[in-house]
């Protein structure tokens, strides 16, 4: 049963700045109608009637299909709501490590990282393409991102110093997209339209050795990798149906995990490497649940009639934060891996997504277009203590990943 508890945040105590509403700015009209056709182009986003459909910026894009179920779904208990206690007055440490990011700031979307204290802001790509969805090497050095700058997307690293030239890493005529390191930093798993169907490959980080996982002609999307580097979770409609399936890597077939008459989706495996939390319609709108990876111990951590998605493990796998429609716009929550508690971490009238963790577990940063621009917010675990990290009043920054260290 979902506890929710609610923080007594009034607007008053937020340490942010509320800045004239911009949607008038011609630059950032501009710059929110092109992210609209990014977002999303490493994962997954959702339609009302259940489709699921990656975007690549205008080009050809996947797309998952699944009915929602129309049989009578079983009676659910009602989440009961319990007030959040006041927060003790014991001092949050300032966050540490850096954050990577894309910004429309100079006219196109390029990828930046800055320090979690709002220090030493580094542009690490500039190029007249876009390029988006910024993920960290495990050892905090590079920085990995796709770029659409030789006319179709492919996967590039670059330093996160900011001194070297990003370095291309797939190069077909095919696009790639929802890259992602192994946990070891020395492999990169993806998806792949270059044999004409959507399909998981892995490549070594320097470019060599590609290898195509799944061969179906249904489509398979947004691969993750397990903490010990062996297996590789993806969706998949093979069946017919919207499915989290695992691999193995040193064998040829991949074995199926979950099974619904709805769509499950957005997998993330755990830290712990013996579960995976994942989005699924199974109850007739989008929840969040959490499976052993052999199956077993199916258990539903949201019970709400909005939509609750893009779950994200925090790094000691006890708690995963996400989003959620439940007030009528997209607010940021956390809850324990097992659905016994669950607390609201954000409290707004406009977007709130794209949550990350801090290494040490006690920050999330996340975009908000709180101010009428989309910038980038810290908050504390508990949820308090909101701080604006980005100050691009004319444009948009968002998408924010951590860093590991």
């Amino acid at each position: 049963m979902e506890t929710l508890l609610n923080p007594t945040q009034e607007k008053k105590r937020r340490d942010i700045i509320i800045l004239k509403p911009l949607w008038k700015n011609p630059i950032h009209i501009k710059a929110v109608l092109v992210l609209s056709l990014l977002v999303m182009v490493s994962a997954a986003c959702t339609l009302p009637e259940g489709q699921l459909v990656g975007a690549a910026g205008g080009l050809e894009t996947p797309v998952l299909r699944a009915e929602i179920p129309t049989k009578e779904l079983p009676a659910t208990e009602k989440p009961t709501v319990i007030d959040k206690p006041t927060p003790t007055s014991t001092p949050y440490p300032s966050p540490g490590g850096r954050i990577a990011f894309v910004s429309y700031r100079d006219g196109n979307n390029e990828i930046y990282v800055v320090g979690a204290d709002g220090n030493r802001l580094i542009r690490l790509t500039n190029n007249e393409a876009d390029d988006i969805a910024p993920v960290w090497h495990p050892n905090g050095d590079w920085v990995m991102f796709l770029s659409a700058r030789e006319e179709n997307w492919d996967i590039y690293i670059v330093h996160a110093d900011g001194n070297s030239t990003p370095r291309r890493i797939t190069s077909d005529p095919g696009k790639d997209s929802s890259a992602v390191f192994s946990p070891q930093g020395n492999r990169i798993a993806f998806e792949s339209f270059r044999d004409g169907n959507w399909e998981i490959y892995k490549i070594d980080s320097d470019g060599s050795n590609i290898r195509r996982l799944t061969d179906n002609p249904a489509g398979d999307y947004h691969p993750v990798w397990s903490q010990d580097g062996r297996s590789i979770a993806f969706v998949s409609n093979r069946d017919g149906n919207s499915d989290i399936y695992i691999i193995n890597l040193a064998e040829t077939e991949p074995t199926r995990l979950t099974l619904s008459d709805a769509a499950d989706a957005d997998p993330v495996w755990s830290p712990t490497g013996d579960k995976i939390a994942f989005r699924s319609w199974r109850d007739g709108n989008a929840e969040i649940y959490v499976i052993n990876t052999d199956g077993t111990g199916l258990t539903r951590i949201t019970n709400n009639l909005a939509e609750d998605g893009f779950p994200v493990w925090s790094k000691d796998g006890t708690t995963l934060v996400f989003r959620s429609e439940r007030d009528g716009d997209w607010d940021i929550f956390s809850a324990a891996e097992d659905g016994s508690w669950i607390i609201r971490l954000t409290e707004n009238e406009v977007f709130d997504g794209y949550p990350t963790w801090s290494p040490d577990n006690l920050h999330i940063a996340y975009q908000s277009a709180i101010n009428g621009d989309t910038e980038i917010f810290i908050v504390n675990a508990d949820g308090s203590g909101f701080v604006r990290l980005t100050f691009n009043n004319s444009s948009f920054d968002g998408f924010p990943t951590w860093s590991p260290n």
